[in-house]
This record gives C-alpha cells, sequence and structure tokens, in this order.
C-alpha cells in the first residue's frame, strides 16, 4: 500500500489551512517503488516528456502507478484527505520532475493551472537545502486559467524579496513526506531545487483533464454487477 496511515485523518487540518504537510507518510513499499521508476527515468527507460519541458529548469516524465491495486488506493485514500468525489476524482497531471544543476533558486512563486484544484508532492531525491515554500496568506482566488499564472513585480512590487518576507512559508519536506494543498488557489514554488526529484500528482473531481493523463475511470464503473 502506499501509505502507512489512514490520509483522512487530516482532512481537517488540510481543510483549515489549504495545505498540509504529511511527515513520514510514504510507505517503503512505494517509496523503493518511486525510487525504481526515477532511476529507470535517468537511465533512458522512461521517455522525457518533452513538449513540456521547461529549459534550464527540470526535465519531466509521465509517471506511471506501479500496479492498478496501488493506484486504486491513492484515489480512495487521496479523496478521504481532500473531500473530493472519489467517483469523480481525476488525474490532470502526473510528471516526474527533475531539476536541472542551473535551475534558478528563487523563482517567481506561480499558482498550478485550475484543472489542479489539489496538488500533490512526493519528494523522491532532495536536493541541498531545497525546500517547497507556500504563500497561504496572499491572494487565494483560484487561478482559472488552463495555464499556471506567476507573480510579477506589476502584480506584487517587491518581488524581489517575496522569499524573505513573512509571507514566505517553507516547509522543510523530508523524504518520506508528501505534501497536499490547493495548487490553483496557493501561490508556491521549489527554492533552491538543484538536482531535486518530486512527482507531482495534480487532481480535481470535475473531469477536468487538459493533458489526457487521467488513468481513472468512475468508481461506479469499476463496482462488480
Amino acid at each position: 500500500m502506499p501509505f502507512k496511515r489512514d490520509l483522512g485523518a487530516y482532512r481537517e487540518q488540510l481543510e483549515k489551512d489549504g495545505y498540509v504537510l504529511l511527515k513520514d507518510i510514504l510507505s517503503d513499499s512505494f517509496m523503493a517503488s518511486l525510487q525504481a521508476f526515477l532511476e529507470r527515468s535517468k537511465s533512458g527507460q522512461v521517455a522525457e516528456y518533452g513538449q513540456w519541458r521547461i529549459g534550464g529548469k527540470k526535465h519531466q516524465f509521465l509517471y506511471d502507478f506501479p500496479d492498478q491495486m496501488i493506484a486504486e488506493r491513492f484515489r480512495q485514500e487521496l479523496a478521504g484527505l481532500t473531500g473530493l468525489n472519489e467517483n469523480g476524482f481525476t488525474i490532470s497531471e502526473r510528471h516526474l520532475k527533475q531539476y536541472e544543476d542551473d535551475a534558478p533558486d528563487y523563482p517567481a512563486p506561480h499558482k498550478d493551472r485550475g484543472a489542479s484544484k489539489f496538488s500533490i508532492g512526493l519528494p523522491i531525491f532532495l536536493g541541498p537545502e531545497t525546500s517547497v515554500c507556500m504563500f497561504p496568506t496572499l491572494d487565494r482566488a483560484p487561478n482559472e486559467n488552463e495555464r499556471a499564472v506567476f507573480m510579477t513585480p506589476q502584480d506584487h512590487p517587491g518581488l524581489e524579496g517575496i522569499y524573505n518576507s513573512p509571507d514566505a512559508m517553507p516547509l522543510h519536506e523530508e523524504m518520506g513526506d508528501m505534501i497536499v494543498f490547493l495548487g490553483s488557489a496557493i501561490y508556491h514554488e521549489r527554492i533552491r531545487p538543484r538536482g531535486t526529484s518530486v512527482l507531482y500528482i495534480k487532481v480535481n473531481d470535475e473531469g477536468f483533464d487538459p493533458l489526457g493523463e487521467n488513468i481513472y475511470k468512475p468508481a461506479r464503473e469499476l463496482e462488480p454487477a
């Protein structure tokens, strides 16, 4: 199974804050499968997701769950945590991201595309001093666009000092942790990302699948007749 504990126990905290850092939550077997997928991607056994590569920042690979049982348990547990309707639970992205050595230390924070109601980060390898940084006290209006939106100096005067402001909240996640947050509503970014590899799975329950990456059929279709 992918998780060591019932994720539903953290639902109240996620609803209250809009994000949650789940410490030491990934099972050893699931963590091993993620690391094996990372090694396959590095050795060329998994094709790079070229059309979504961000030059000078990161490589991306389309992630596949190790088996259907793990995928279904993932859906059940994340629906229990997020409150998303399990029957309509939809993956809008499932990308392993590998940050390059020349990736910028402090990129402009962003909100994910509209289809990313919740974003789920599972670190597989963490570079030195890297962290996801949240900005939960800033504008929380959901991004409804088909692409991510980034902070600009016009919208946020003093953007160059945003990571030193009281609004910045680095989470300092570790291996085995998982981060779940309102991806399209909360500004966030990974700081000092060089050499880091993270699986990001982004979900909604409205059937939004702009990249054609959803793997789930409605739960009612999986029930025996």
